[in-house]
């Protein structure tokens, strides 16, 4: 794989972790494991919306060479790992294990 191919596969990696871990951060709960679910859904739906169906709106960047759509990527990301981490607290408190 090109240099520039891994950059930017670095770069959304990066992006999904941030977005997973801010939405693990406000939505909760508050273990540490609990911030797992949030990344790895922001990483599939990156996955899935930008390199598997090829979706994007919005303005199209220039990234390490590639035509990438940057601000469907990022709302998908954010998306994706808020939805994880609402359904993650919902079951852990439906399940009696809230930490607050």
């Amino acid at each position: 794989m090109p240099p520039s191919a891994c950059a930017l596969v670095a770069s959304f990696g990066a992006i999904s972790v941030a977005a997973g871990l801010a939405a693990w951060w406000v939505v909760g709960p508050r273990r540490a494991r609990a911030a797992i679910l949030p990344i790895v859904a922001a990483v599939g739906a990156l996955y899935l919306v930008g390199h598997r169906l090829y979706l994007g709106f919005g303005p199209n960047i220039r990234l390490f060479g590639f035509e990438v759509a940057s601000i469907s990527g990022l709302l998908v990301a954010v998306g994706a790992a808020v939805v994880a981490a609402l359904l993650q607290r919902g079951l852990a408190v439906r399940l009696g294990r809230w930490v607050g």
